[in-house]
C-alpha cells in the first residue's frame, strides 16, 4: 500500500508574550505563549538555554492535541515550526539565542527529511506481523526482558452484541492471543500495536492484591500502558470505531 501524503496541520494562532513577559536568567531565556484554536486558548512555554545549547517548549494542557484528527507528532511538528519561527524573529531576543533556535529548527527538519527517506527506501514489511511487533515493543519498552509466545486467536464468526476482547494473556503458559479482527485493513496499525503492548504489560506489571482482591489494571499497570507512543491516538480510534469491530471479519480480510 503506498504511503499517504502527509496533510498540512494548522496549529492555531500563536501569541508570544510581550517583552515584559520574557524572563532572562543568565543564559536562559523563557517566554509564556498562548495558542488559540477552535475558540479555545492554551498556554505554553518556550525556553532557550544557550549554555546547555538546548531549546525546549511545551503546551501545558495536553487537551490541545485532542482538537486534531491527526497524530500528535504531526501537530507538534507544525506547532514547533510556527512557534520557534516567530521566536527567532523577535527583535529583543539575544543573538546567541536566535542562532540556537534557528540551528535547532534546521536540525529538526533535517532529521525529519532523513526519517522520511528511510521509510521510503525501506523494503516493504508486514505491518501486522505479531512476532515482529512483539520483538520491537519488547526492545523499546521492556529492555528485551519479556518472554512470551504470541499468536492470532480463532476467528469467531458470531457477532458480538456488547463487547469483545481485543487480546488476552495467559500467565501460566506465557501466551498472548490477539483477536483476528484486528487484522482488518481499516484497523490502524497503532491500535494493533497498543493491543499487543497492553497484553505485554500484564507480564511486565503483574496483578497485585489489595483490600483482599486481585487488581489487574491497577495504577502502576495504567502508568506503564500510557507510555505507549501513540496511546492517546489509538484509544481515541477505539472509542469511535469499536462498534464496527463487533461484526465478524470476512475471510478475505484475514
Amino acid at each position: 500500500m503506498p504511503a499517504l501524503k502527509k496533510q498540512a496541520v494548522n496549529p492555531g494562532t500563536i501569541i508570544l508574550g510581550v517583552p515584559s513577559a520574557f524572563a532572562s536568567a543568565e543564559n536562559v531565556f523563557k517566554n509564556i505563549f498562548r495558542c488559540r484554536k477552535k475558540g479555545l486558548e492554551f498556554l505554553g512555554q518556550v525556553s532557550i538555554d544557550s549554555s546547555a545549547q538546548r531549546v525546549k517548549w511545551e503546551v501545558f494542557n495536553e487537551g490541545y492535541y485532542d482538537l486534531f484528527p491527526c497524530e500528535t507528532s504531526d501537530v507538534q511538528e507544525s506547532l514547533q515550526n510556527r512557534l520557534l519561527g516567530q521566536v527567532a524573529q523577535l527583535e529583543h531576543l539575544p543573538e546567541s539565542h536566535r542562532t540556537l533556535v534557528r540551528n535547532f529548527l534546521k536540525e529538526c527538519r533535517a532529521q525529519a527529511r532523513k526519517a522520511k527517506r528511510e521509510i521510503e527506501e525501506s523494503p516493504p514489511v508486514d505491518a501486522r506481523d505479531l512476532q515482529a511487533i512483539f520483538d520491537r515493543l519488547n526492545g523499546e519498552y521492556f529492555n528485551g526482558k519479556l518472554e512470551a509466545e504470541i499468536e492470532w486467536g480463532k476467528n469467531v464468526k458470531i457477532p458480538n452484541r456488547r463487547s469483545f476482547s481485543f487480546g488476552s494473556y495467559d500467565s501460566k503458559n506465557k501466551l498472548i492471543r490477539i483477536h483476528p479482527r484486528l487484522k482488518q485493513d481499516f484497523v490502524p496499525v497503532n491500535v494493533l500495536e497498543l493491543t499487543v503492548y497492553h497484553e505485554m504489560c500484564h507480564q511486565a506489571v503483574p496483578p497485585v492484591r489489595r483490600d483482599g482482591q486481585w487488581q489487574t489494571h491497577h495504577k502502576d499497570f495504567k502508568a506503564k500502558e500510557r507510555e505507549f507512543y501513540q496511546y492517546r491516538e489509538a484509544m481515541q480510534w477505539e472509542k469511535k470505531h469499536w462498534i464496527k469491530l463487533m461484526a465478524p471479519a470476512p475471510e478475505q480480510s484475514l
